[in-house]
């Protein structure tokens, strides 16, 4: 690589057109051949030496000797430089559309990013960020951008950040193949360049300095570039998201380059893992695979046929609240789930009621954007809201405290909840912790309530574990 004062020399400020000539970029490891071409070593890409202020200054283009390639040995050197290795098989025509996520907003984004994305893919200019949770598309999409670049005969070179780092650090040993200037140089002015997966890599001082340094290279040479995180973008580090263009900063960067798109949005509870609809066992518990014939009996095959019922009708039109009581765990657990995968385009979140209550003592403890008031109200104002195992023998008068409060707001906002628990309404309403929570759960007009069937001996709350509470007078 040129050193600072050779490139410094080589550029003349006083007003005279600068002597024509090239200096080598060094994208990709020089070969050993001996009738490589002196001016770029081998890797068919140079910098033209410009001026500092000219506004092709950095731009790596194909070196004079590329001309002489035919058009199978061009697309088997970008190939090569891609550095995408399996992932020539992610394009554009075989990527889902509208994206994997059931929610009709989400898919919007993602035709839009898809939109965009093509066309940045047949003309390379600006950037593009993509957030979103893992499966989400993200890297398909980046991987989708390079493959067609390289159709198009556009140098594409896509690199994981974590991998990324990891060259850089081996790249100091003195054996390395690839020394750490040539590296350096070639992420920082590859034509056009991928970074998959920002955030997932170890955050030190150091790595964070290593990717500010090429990310703020390349937004000041305007090069064309993709970046993907997995991340919400508050949660990146600041210089990187003023150059990104996230308008959450503080001060936001004044000359933005950057379109960023949000695939599935971060909300308050996706930090959480009680989700259940999440568990690859949940996933299975739908209509089609709940169990009509199980050996019970006539009566109780009945009124487990008319919860099914009433539960498949509720799930086509979710208004208004579903109180499944009684009945097996397993049955009232499957009938939920069945819900909640039923109308996964909802966000439903699928709770038990003690994992709730203890993710609300944790917040307690939280500060920032994820504190208990913000925590709480993400409950309050979830779009769907599916509560099982809410029983007597549920705890203090926190619990209960919290469990009122929350459903009564749900109850005020009209937002479609579904409760189940193997006691009835009259045993609620004979206790007078739980009175309250028991005619919100019987409000006339509004909550449909439904048993499931008799709870079983072995499920029932033991005498010892009852709540101990007055008798409503």
């Amino acid at each position: 690589m040129p050193r600072l004062n050779e490139l410094l020399n080589g550029s003349r400020h006083d007003g005279a057109e600068a002597v024509p000539k090239f200096l080598a970029s060094s994208p990709q490891p020089p070969v050993s051949d001996d009738n490589a071409c002196k001016t770029c070593h081998g890797t068919r890409f140079v910098r033209r030496d410009l001026p500092i202020d000219h506004p092709e200054f950095g731009q790596a283009v194909p070196c004079p000797c590329v001309q002489n390639e035919n058009a199978h040995e061009r697309q088997a050197r970008l190939q090569r430089y891609s550095n995408l290795g399996p992932l020539t098989r992610l394009t554009f025509e075989n990527l889902i559309s509208p994206g994997r996520s059931g929610n009709s907003r989400h898919q919007q984004i993602f035709v839009r990013c898809l939109e965009h994305a093509k066309e940045f893919a047949n003309d390379p200019q600006g950037w593009i960020v993509i957030g979103g949770p893992s499966g989400s598309g993200k890297t398909h999409l980046g991987a989708a951008i390079a493959n067609q670049c390289i159709r198009r005969g556009i140098p594409a070179f896509f690199i994981v950040v974590p991998n990324l780092l990891d060259h850089l650090r081996a790249a100091y040993r003195p054996n390395a193949d690839v020394g750490y200037d040539q590296l350096f140089e070639q992420v920082s002015n590859a034509p056009v360049l991928i970074m998959d997966d920002l955030g997932a890599e170890s955050h030190t001082p150091w790595a964070e300095e290593k990717l500010f340094q090429i990310v703020n290279h390349r937004f000041n040479a305007r090069l064309p570039t993709v970046v993907t995180t997995n991340l919400p973008l508050n949660k990146l580090n600041d210089r990187l998201r003023t150059r990104f263009g996230d308008p959450s900063t503080s001060v936001p960067h004044a000359d933005p380059i950057a379109r960023v798109y949000i695939l599935e949005e971060h909300g308050p509870l996706d930090d959480w893992e009680f989700n259940m609809l999440d568990l690859a066992r949940t996933r299975e518990m739908t209509f089609l695979t709940f169990d009509h014939d199980d050996n019970l009996s006539s009566r109780d095959r009945d009124w487990r046929e008319r919860a099914f019922q009433v539960s498949l009708e509720y799930a086509r039109e979710p208004t208004g609240w579903l109180a499944l009581l009684g009945g097996r765990a397993k049955d009232r657990s499957h009938l939920l789930a069945a819900i909640a995968n039923q109308r996964r385009e909802l966000g439903p979140l699928l709770v038990r009621v003690n994992d709730l209550l203890d993710y609300l003592r944790h917040s307690m403890r939280a500060e920032g954007d994820d504190d208990y008031y913000s925590r709480k109200q993400a409950l309050r104002s979830c779009p769907f809201l599916l509560l099982d195992e809410l029983e007597l023998g549920t705890g203090s008068d926190y619990a209960r405290r919290e469990l009122h409060d929350l459903l009564s707001w749900r109850q005020m906002a009209r937002l479609p909840t579904v409760v189940g628990s193997p006691n009835e309404i009259n045993d609620f309403l004979g206790d007078a912790g739980w009175a309250r929570l028991g005619k919100l759960l019987r409000a006339p007009d509004f909550v449909n309530e439904v048993a499931v069937g008799e709870t079983p001996q072995d499920e029932r709350l033991e005498p010892s574990k009852a709540p101990r509470s007055k008798k409503r007078q």
